[in-house]
């Protein structure tokens, strides 16, 4: 009877909480509070509630922020930021947690992750590590993927799981790391390397699933960044879902929003190729049996016509007619030519025998020569040698027994 007793008057877990939701929910102070922290662990979800967490250094409570109050937001909350909410504090009776329900939120400064992010962001940006001219195209069909991510978590059995699907006689080369926690950003940076050392791979996937900011930390660290930016083989980041950024997703070459979409960027698909390739044949298929009919209808056009189908009335009576007119005209024109070449080789025999120098020297001129060379100055005699004299009939030999130089008009 007693241990009946006991029972009865034991709670069920839904009245505990309920019961506790009732205590919180009676509170003055609860019922209307403000709270500072930093945002982590953001989510928009698609029916427009915000879900997320509010942290310090010592501890962190969840929240949520229904759509009618989230319209209200003059700004996109972010993980780091740093807010105030006004809230009212409850306990979910279904799930015995403790939660704030934030009826409006506004920013109250930074939180130390994002001023870290953004400061090592800028730095980056500065050195052009970010520059769209440094990024390089990703292999269109890579023979070899490589990954860089955990091998236990969901990142690597999506990737593997879309990859295969897509091009089964694609490789994957799995470089394990740890991609959160301590020491996970050392751990990413020999992944990067080690899969660079083997060579193997055409293309690079760095990421991970999704998480709060803290999650995924190890991707905003500048030796992940520098890791990447040095890395010989062109790299995908993937880190998280579609909302979150980090620097490794600035720094690669190209950002896929989640881990399955870096796979679908990096492996085309099998069967897409097949029908493109198969669709291109058949155009060209089509483009040769159309350039065939067009060239059978102008052969056909070409036999139908009179040149081939009477070549002689078509070819040789127009030709014969043009050629009869043609040596009517030579005939006419021949006489008139002759005369006029006549002329003119006769005018041009009278200016050859004018500048021929024996006819002036049979007008009395004589031409004086000095060892073989023509000379036609005073100047050009040497007194002390032989000189030779032509004349129209023959040549006389002679001595300079004097020379006067003509006198120069001044």
């Amino acid at each position: 009877m007693i241990g009946m007793d006991r029972e009865a008057t034991a709670l069920s877990v839904s009245e505990l909480n309920e019961y506790a939701r009732r205590l919180v929910a009676g509170d003055p102070l609860l019922r209307s509070l403000e709270v500072t922290g930093e945002i982590s662990g953001y989510k928009h979800h698609y029916s427009g509630h915000r879900y997320f967490s509010l942290k310090d250094e010592g501890a962190r409570v969840q929240c949520v922020m229904f759509r009618q109050q989230a319209m209200g937001l003059d700004f996109v909350p972010e993980d780091g930021m740093r807010v105030t909410v006004r809230a009212s504090a409850s306990i979910f009776p279904r799930d015995g947690s403790f939660q704030l329900y934030v009826s409006s939120m506004r920013k109250a400064g930074q939180g130390e992750l994002y001023i870290r992010f953004e400061r090592l962001k800028q730095k980056l940006m500065a050195e052009g590590l970010f520059d769209p001219a440094r990024k390089r195209e990703i292999p269109a069909f890579p023979r070899v993927i490589g990954v860089a991510t955990s091998q236990t978590g969901a990142a690597i059995r999506d990737i593997i799981h879309v990859a295969r699907r897509r091009n089964p006689n694609v490789g994957i080369i799995v470089s394990p790391c740890a991609v959160q926690g301590e020491g996970a950003a050392a751990d990413i940076v020999r992944a990067i390397e080690r899969l660079n050392r083997q060579g193997e791979c055409d293309v690079i996937l760095v990421g991970r699933g999704g998480g709060s900011i803290e999650d995924l930390w190890a991707f905003n660290e500048e030796v992940v960044a520098r890791a990447i930016a040095a890395s010989r083989i062109p790299v995908i980041s993937c880190v998280g879902h579609e909302i979150d950024f980090t620097i490794s997703d600035f720094v690669a070459d190209l950002r896929a929003p989640t881990p399955s979409a870096a796979a679908e960027l990096a492996v085309p698909q099998l069967q897409a190729m097949r029908e493109e390739i198969s669709s291109m044949l058949r155009r060209f298929s089509a483009a040769m049996h159309s350039a065939q009919q067009q060239r059978r209808l102008r052969l056909q056009r070409a036999v139908a016509t009179p040149a081939l189908t009477a070549p002689r009335q078509s070819l040789l009576e127009p030709r014969s007619a043009a050629l009869n007119a043609l040596a009517e005209r030579a005939t006419k024109a021949l006489p008139a030519r002759i005369e006029r070449e006549r002329h003119r080789l006769a005018a041009m025999e009278a200016s050859l025998r004018a500048l021929n120098p024996a006819a002036v020297l049979d007008r009395g001129y004589a031409v004086l020569m000095q060892e073989g060379r023509m000379t036609g100055s005073v100047h050009a005699v040497d007194a002390d040698k032989p000189i030779r004299v032509r004349l129209a009939d023959g040549e006389l030999g002679a001595r300079v027994t004097d020379i006067k130089p003509k006198e120069v008009q001044q």
